[in-house]
């Protein structure tokens, strides 16, 4: 019976990775009984995709933060000095003037979420000079140290290309629609690996069954030679009622044959998913229970819901919708207000003691103005605009698509699911019948009413019955898997989607 296993650790893996695959292997894959859990938990763990597609999800989910980060305050120091010499003429001859100074700045640049950007700026200097004041004489002087500080705001606000929330946040958007899209094609990932997974283990299960049903069969047959053998010595049975057995044994241990050989493919297929040594692999015998479908316009519901190609789609859409809008800003002319407003002092050692300025205050700088810039013909800003809407008309298309393509896919899903679902009952009561019809046969046999050859075949067509009894449930069960995943809620079964969620919120948390 499959059951929803709950979320165990993995040895080895960060807790967000384990939450992600699930399920586990307790110790390692054995011939004892592979329960579903452990073929799943060792498949999902060991499958290359799997491990890329969650990488892909943690990739887009850094570069979804690195979008975010893009407005992130940014802080700026600097630190200068500088020593220039240079010549005068005077009457009596050249002299050497120089000159020597030394800065530091800080400064702290934000941009809004309305594209408004400010820059702070604090800056300080001291200079000293050695010049010539007088041509006359070859005398220099020195002046300095002097200092000055000017503390400067600078606002731009953009009036056409960058303005607006729209035009500042749509790399932010794009990118977390990336990451939706990203998670959503793990999610189908991850899906398509569970079907794989319980469409071999069912199969190799339904071949382990079959090769009991024929070996079970050899051994009656083994039995019922002997018997006759003892008859025909006894002179109770003709020889040639005899060689009817000795048939029938010798075509069961052919078809047992094929029995093994089909087995072993099916251990090979389940080996190579759940990375194990195929003589090393048996499962659990228990049967699986007949699954349950529901209605097909609920189903329809939910794969609109639910499907993680849908959501992909949808976030495809969502990332042309901000790549265009992206397009068509960066295609607009750039109008932008500027202004600046800030305060200047100087003072010096020997003057201005106590910050002493005239009018008592330090000057004060104020600018403003208007900048604008805009291409003369057609630009790269044009074609790229052009193509980002023609790339949102193609993401439309595909969704349209995909939704046609997901209802296809689910309606067609659903009645096979539907038609193997109606086949177990049908097949459960073929079998019971021929089996009491098979026994009827060996009582008539014993009483002399019927013949051997007439016993083999009833006993034939029981054991086909049972054959397709056991058909028919591993394929409603392998075509409700199918019909799960194309709905989207395979995940749910196994509480994967859950799982995911709790990857995220530990990844983010940590």
């Amino acid at each position: 019976m499959e059951a929803s296993p709950a979320p165990p650790q993995i040895e080895g893996v960060p807790r967000f990775l384990a939450a992600l695959l699930v399920v586990a292997l307790p110790s390692a894959v054995s011939a004892q009984s592979l329960r579903v859990s452990d073929a799943l938990g060792a498949a999902l763990q060991a499958n290359p995709s799997v491990r890329a597609s969650l990488f892909d999800v943690l990739a887009a989910r850094e570069a979804t933060r690195a979008a975010e980060d893009a407005r992130v305050p940014v802080f700026r120091a600097s630190v200068d000095g500088s020593f220039r010499e240079s010549f005068s003429g005077t009457a009596e001859g050249v002299t050497l003037n120089d000159s020597r100074a030394l800065s530091a700045g800080v400064g702290l640049d934000w941009t809004s979420e309305v594209g408004t950007t400010l820059s702070i700026d604090l800056t300080t200097s001291s200079s000293w000079r050695t010049v010539n004041r007088d041509p006359s004489t070859t005398t220099s002087f020195t002046i300095g140290p002097n200092y000055d500080a000017q503390l400067l705001a600078t606002v731009r606000q953009p009036l056409l290309r960058g303005a607006g929330r729209d035009a500042t946040l749509a790399n932010e958007r794009a990118a977390r629609a990336s990451a939706t899209a990203t998670n959503a094609s793990r999610e189908t990932e991850v899906s398509g690996v569970i079907r794989d997974v319980l469409s071999a283990y069912w199969e190799l299960w339904y071949a382990e069954r079959a090769l009991d049903v024929q070996q079970g069969a050899v051994e009656l047959a083994e039995r019922q030679l002997r018997d006759a053998d003892a008859q025909v010595e006894l002179g109770s049975l003709a020889p040639a009622d005899r060689l009817r057995f000795a048939s029938e044994l010798a075509s069961l241990r052919e078809t047992r044959r094929s029995a093994e050989l089909t087995v072993a493919t099916q251990r090979l297929t389940l080996a190579r998913l759940v990375a194990a040594e195929a003589n090393a692999l048996s499962v659990d015998p228990e049967a699986p229970t007949q699954p349950s479908l529901g209605e097909l316009r609920s189903l329809l519901a939910r794969a609109a819901a639910q499907s993680p190609e849908l959501a992909a789609l949808d976030a495809n859409v969502e990332q042309a919708e901000q790549n265009a809008l992206s397009a068509r800003n960066a295609a607009r002319a750039r109008v932008d207000l500027v202004g600046s407003a800030g305060m200047v002092t100087l003072w010096a050692d020997d003057t201005l003691s106590g910050l002493q300025l005239p009018t008592g205050r330090p000057g004060f700088v104020v600018t403003g103005g208007l900048e604008v810039e805009l291409p003369l013909g057609s630009s790269t800003a044009d074609a790229r605009r052009a193509q980002a809407e023609a790339q949102l008309e193609a993401a439309r298309a595909r969704r349209e698509a995909g939704d046609w393509s997901v209802r296809t896919a689910v309606t067609t899903a659903y009645e096979s699911a539907a038609s193997a679902a109606d086949r177990v009952p049908l097949a459960a009561e073929t079998a019971t019948v021929a089996e009491a019809l098979a026994e009827a046969e060996r009582a008539r046999l014993e009483l002399g009413t019927s013949t051997p050859s007439d016993l083999v075949e009833a006993q034939q067509s029981a054991r086909e019955a049972e054959l397709r009894r056991l058909r028919a449930l591993v394929d409603a069960v392998v075509a409700a898997r199918e019909l799960e995943h194309t709905t989207g809620t395979l995940l749910d079964r196994f509480s994967l989607r859950a799982a995911a969620q709790l990857m995220t919120e530990e990844r983010d948390a940590g």
